[in-house]
């Protein structure tokens, strides 16, 4: 079954067949790809990430997993576009998470404060003041990353006008309190001012909607 096919300077045609990407590039050429190891590249990266920060190379990632190095780029023709790759991909789980809280039985405040942070738990683990680089370094990337955290806000701005609603919630300007959000995890991300405070990014987040939940909540 033909399930893909992108131009480029060649055609290159994707088979799915007995739970493999089949890839003809050329009559001569094929390659076989496991169909999950596009998840595995990216979950490599995210560990190689933790262990170096920004200085991870591609070839770290393709020791992790045991493949050549050309093998990545088949996928991603450059670091650059492996680390949009993991942000995507992180941020489709991100989404994932805040639907999950979105059915949780708990009260709207609460949900409020979970969804605005959301995070699953197997990033939990990774460091994101090692970021702090990422504007000088791969400004692409840093332009992807803003893009997330300023999108995404329906479930948020749904949950908020509710509560204002049920009258749980203080009747605020939501463009403030999301100018807010977004301003205050950039500067977490993009300065050193965690790294120099020993602050985790983290618990910088908590302590973050700690003060922005006593604002807008009624007693």
């Amino acid at each position: 079954m033909l399930i893909a096919r992108m131009i480029c300077k060649e055609i290159i045609f994707f088979y799915c067949v007995s739970g493999y990407i089949l890839l003809l590039w050329k009559p001569e050429r094929r390659f076989w790809f496991p169909m999950d190891l596009k998840e595995q590249i990216i979950e490599e990266t995210m560990h190689q990430y933790e262990l170096n920060g920004l200085k991870f190379t591609m070839q770290d990632v393709a020791h992790g997993l045991h493949i050549a190095k050309k093998t990545i780029y088949q996928f991603y023709p450059s670091k650059e576009d492996l680390m949009i790759g993991v942000l995507d991909y992180a941020f489709d789980r991100i989404q994932e998470g805040k639907r999950k809280i979105l059915d949780m039985d708990i009260a709207i405040a609460d949900k409020i404060r979970m969804i605005m942070i959301a995070m699953p738990d197997q990033y939990n683990v990774l460091d994101f003041r090692k970021l702090s680089d990422l504007h000088d370094k791969y400004p692409k990337v840093d332009e992807r990353l803003r893009q997330h955290l300023e999108s995404d806000w329906d479930p948020v701005i749904q949950l908020i006008h509710k509560g204002i609603d049920e009258g749980k919630i203080k009747n605020i300007s939501i463009p403030v309190l999301q100018a807010m959000v977004t301003s205050g995890m950039e500067y977490f991300l993009s300065t050193d001012v965690l790294k120099e405070n020993e602050i985790g990014y983290h618990e910088a987040l908590d302590e973050m909607m700690d003060i922005i939940m006593k604002g807008i909540e009624r007693e």
